[in-house]
């Protein structure tokens, strides 16, 4: 039978070091824990932000992979919106509009054929609504100052298309919806909703466009702008015109995921975003069709 036999001569001497191994590797692991104790507790701000924003970027992902899954249902019912539009505003229906709706109708039938083109389109339009909303949440308003009633910024005759975290909208389009969409005709006028200061213009061509507007309490956003009609710094009062609405996929302001003319609207107060509809006048009547 094999034997293996070990030799200590200084036995002793080893335990000692053996044991001095083992309490440096509890002391550290001590050490750790404290450090991510003070982290968790609030006491290291920077890794408490780090580990937001690594969350951050984990849901945002997420998000990201629900809309390119469904990048050809997106693509598809901005053609049917297309051609709903055209049926509807028939008598209304120029030869600016047959020209834009044809240019539009042309790109997305492409971007059916074109994945590639269309899951990129789709990346930049979502990192530009995000970049917008960042922005709107970080505007600082007056402390301690309390967003009161604010006046409808389109017309909604044609009642909301959808709602603020509409959950049919979220299944249609893998994305949690932060505002309210009202239908209203391409190049409608859009009006602050109150007093304030133009606080960003975003103009991202045929990308999504947006104003945020700052307030005594809060701000606001207005995204899919086909036209600026206002400046940054600007200071605008309750019903002042500062642009009109876009919304028809192809044209500037619309987006990679638009399905037809509306504006999208933002309200933000304390810091959150709340449901626009709680600060809104009136009864509105929640629509079918669902639009970004």
């Amino acid at each position: 039978m094999l034997r293996i036999e070990i030799d200590i001569h200084n036995g002793k001497g080893m335990l000692l070091t053996i044991g001095s191994v083992i309490v440096a590797i509890l002391v550290a692991q001590m050490f750790m824990g404290e450090s991510i104790a003070a982290a968790v507790g609030g006491r290291d701000e920077s890794t408490v932000h780090v580990v937001q924003d690594a969350e951050d970027q984990i849901h945002r992902l997420r998000i990201e992979q629900a809309v390119l899954d469904r990048r050809e249902e997106i693509v598809r019912s901005q053609l049917r919106a297309l051609a709903q539009e055209r049926e509807e505003r028939t008598e209304q229906w120029g030869e600016e509009d047959e020209q834009q709706s044809e240019q539009a109708r042309m790109m997305l039938v492409e971007l059916l054929q074109d994945r590639a083109r269309a899951e990129q389109m789709l990346r930049e339009t979502l990192r530009q609504l995000w970049d917008a909303e960042g922005r709107a949440l970080t505007t600082v308003s007056v402390p301690r100052a309390k967003l009161g009633e604010l006046a409808w910024p389109v017309n909604p005759s044609q009642g909301i298309s959808a709602t603020f975290l509409d959950e049919v909208y979220e299944r249609t389009f893998g994305i949690p919806h932060k505002g309210i969409d009202v239908p209203v005709s391409q190049g409608s006028l859009i009006r602050a909703a109150a007093d304030g200061v133009v606080e960003k213009v975003t103009d991202n061509g045929l990308g999504f466009n947006s104003i945020i507007i700052r307030h005594e309490g809060g701000a606001t956003l207005y995204g899919h702008v086909n036209q600026f009609l206002v400046k940054e710094g600007q200071t605008v009062h309750r019903g002042s015109p500062i642009a009109r609405s876009g919304g028809r996929p192809g044209t500037p302001g619309a987006g990679a995921i638009s399905t037809g003319p509306h504006l999208h609207f933002e309200v933000i107060a304390d810091g959150v975003r709340i449901d626009p509809l709680t600060l809104l006048p009136g009864d509105i009547l929640t629509l079918e069709g669902r639009h970004l």
